[in-house]
C-alpha cells in the first residue's frame, strides 16, 4: 500500500492537482465576476472528471443552485455490502484566496513547480489536495482486494469567503451522506510532518471597521495642532480600550473562556513535542522576541485567547505625499481572533460599547461592517476513533496523533455538527511549517501528503 500510494500521488495525483492549481479560482470574496469566469465550476469538472477516470463507479455531481457557488458531491461504494453500513464522509474546498507578491523566482500562484520535495502553487495545500488524498486512499486499499466503509465526500468553493453556500447543500444534501461514522476535514494544520495532528479547537473571528471623524476637512498641522483633536490618534486610545497594545492582551471580560483541562494538557503535550518549533517558524527578525517566554504559554495564547490585529488603515496618506495637515478622519479594520465556548453575541455588543462609549473630544465615532464567525471546541471525546487513527499513525509514523489546538477560523464545522450531530469530526491536514498558505510561496510537502494518505487508508481498512 506504502508503495502504491507514493506511485499513484506522483503519477496520477500530482499531476491533476498540478492542472487543478494553474485554474485561477479566487474565491467568491476576492473575484466579483466569478460567475463570468467560471473557474470555480471548472474545478469541479476537473476534478470529478478524474475521480471517474479512476474510480468509474464512483458518483460525483456537480450541484450550483441558482446564484449560489458550485459544490462537487462524491459517492463511492464499498463491493461488499456489509461495508456500505459504515460511512465515513471527507471534506475540502477548491476555491482559493488571491494571489498575493513576493513569490520565489519560477514560481507563482498559478504556476505550479515541485522544488525539494514540495508543491509551490496557490490552493496545494489549502486545499486542493483533499479530494486526491481522499480517492489515493480508497485506491490503494481497491488495489489489494481490501474492503473500504461507503466513503462521500463534499468539495465546496466558498471556504475563503464564510462557507455562506455551505449549509445550503448539507441541508439538501444530508439525506445523501447518511450518518456518517466520521468526518474527515482536510483544512486544518500540522505542528510538524512526522506525525498525524489532530485540531480540538478553533478559534473563531469578529471584525469590523472603526470610523473616527474630527472634522470636515483636513487643516494645517501648524495652525491647528494643539487645538483641534486628532482623529489617528483618538483612533489608537480607542483601540487601547479593547488590549494593550504592547502585551496584547485583550481587556474585555466577553471575549475570555476558561481553557478545559482536557484541552490544555494537550496543548502543553504539542508544546512539549514541537519545542521551539511553536514559534521558530515564524519569520521574525534578529533581536524580535515572541509576546510569551515559555512554549505552553505561546500555543495556548495561539489557540484560546483573544487577540486583536489592525489589518487595514484608510485616511492618512501614504510617505511619499504626506503633507503636513491633520486628517479630518480615519478607518480602521480590526480583526479579532477569539477563543471557543464565548457567548458573540455579548462580545459583539461589548465591543461595540467599548470603541463607541464617550470618545474623546466628541469625536464622531462609528462601529461598522461587523462580521462574526464562532469558535469551536470538540465536546466529546471518541476513544474508539482516536484509537484506530492512533494505530494507523504509529503504523505509518511510529508516532501516535498529537492534539493541538488551531488559531485560526473555519467557519462551518459548526454547520457540521448540527446537521451530523452523531459524527466524529477528524480535523486534520499539511498546513505544516513553511507552507505559507494565504502567502507568497504556499507549499505541498509531498512526502507528508503521501504518509497521511496511508494514515487514512489504514484507517478506512479497520473502521468497517
Amino acid at each position: 500500500m506504502k508503495r502504491f500510494i507514493s506511485d499513484f500521488w506522483d503519477q496520477e495525483a500530482l499531476p491533476s492537482l498540478m492542472d487543478f492549481i494553474r485554474i485561477p479560482a479566487k474565491s467568491t470574496a476576492f473575484d466579483s465576476e466569478w460567475q463570468e469566469h467560471g473557474f470555480l465550476y471548472q474545478t469541479c469538472q476537473h476534478v470529478a472528471d478524474w475521480v471517474k477516470k479512476h474510480i468509474p463507479d464512483a458518483q460525483c455531481e456537480i450541484f450550483q443552485a441558482e446564484g449560489r457557488t458550485p459544490c462537487l458531491f462524491v459517492e463511492i461504494l464499498s463491493k461488499n455490502a456489509q461495508s456500505n453500513e459504515t460511512t465515513v464522509a471527507f471534506y475540502g474546498h477548491f476555491d482559493r484566496q488571491p494571489e498575493a507578491s513576493g513569490w520565489d523566482d519560477g514560481v507563482g500562484p498559478w504556476n505550479p513547480v515541485i522544488r525539494n520535495g514540495k508543491l509551490f502553487g496557490r490552493g496545494a495545500s489549502d486545499d486542493g489536495y483533499s479530494v486526491y488524498m481522499m480517492i489515493s486512499a480508497i485506491m490503494a486499499l481497491r488495489q489489494k482486494g481490501i474492503d473500504h466503509p461507503r466513503c462521500v465526500g463534499i468539495f465546496e468553493t466558498q471556504e475563503e469567503s464564510g462557507s455562506k453556500d455551505l449549509p445550503y447543500y448539507l441541508n439538501l444534501l444530508k439525506d445523501r451522506f447518511k450518518n456518517p461514522t466520521s468526518l474527515f476535514v482536510l483544512d486544518s494544520h500540522c505542528g510538524d510532518y512526522q506525525r498525524v495532528w489532530l485540531s480540538s479547537s478553533l478559534r473563531g473571528i469578529m471584525s469590523g471597521t472603526l470610523s473616527v471623524k474630527t472634522m470636515d476637512y483636513g487643516v494645517h498641522s501648524g495652525t491647528y495642532s494643539g487645538m483641534v483633536p486628532d482623529a489617528f490618534a483618538i483612533a489608537q486610545a480607542l483601540v487601547a480600550r479593547v488590549h494593550d497594545p504592547i502585551t496584547g492582551e485583550v481587556k474585555i471580560d466577553e471575549f475570555k473562556t476558561e481553557v478545559p483541562e482536557i484541552r490544555r494538557q494537550q496543548l502543553i503535550e504539542a508544546s512539549d513535542v514541537l519545542g521551539d518549533l511553536v514559534w521558530n517558524h515564524s519569520p521574525l527578525l534578529p533581536g524580535v522576541t515572541t509576546k510569551k517566554a515559555d512554549n505552553a504559554d505561546i500555543i495556548l495564547n495561539m489557540t484560546w485567547q483573544p487577540a486583536l490585529t489592525i489589518i487595514g488603515m484608510e485616511g492618512l496618506p501614504n510617505i511619499a505625499n504626506a503633507a503636513n495637515v491633520i486628517t479630518k478622519e480615519v478607518k480602521l479594520a480590526l480583526s479579532m481572533r477569539i477563543p471557543p465556548n464565548i457567548d458573540v453575541c455579548k462580545a459583539a455588543t461589548a465591543i461595540e460599547e467599548t470603541l463607541t462609549h464617550n470618545p474623546p473630544y466628541g469625536a464622531h465615532v462609528q462601529w461598522g461592517n461587523v462580521s462574526v464567525h464562532p469558535g469551536w471546541a470538540m465536546t466529546a471525546e471518541n476513544p474508539k476513533n482516536e484509537e484506530l487513527i492512533n494505530k494507523a499513525s504509529q503504523k505509518v509514523f511510529g508516532e501516535k496523533a498529537i492534539f493541538t489546538g488551531q488559531g485560526g477560523s473555519i467557519a462551518f464545522i459548526g454547520e457540521f455538527e448540527s446537521t451530523f450531530p452523531n459524527t466524529t469530526i477528524v480535523l486534520t491536514g499539511v498546513l505544516g511549517p513553511d507552507s505559507n498558505a494565504h502567502a507568497p510561496n504556499e507549499t505541498l510537502d509531498i512526502q507528508y501528503s503521501k504518509q497521511l494518505t496511508e494514515v487514512i487508508s489504514e484507517y478506512l481498512m479497520d473502521v468497517v
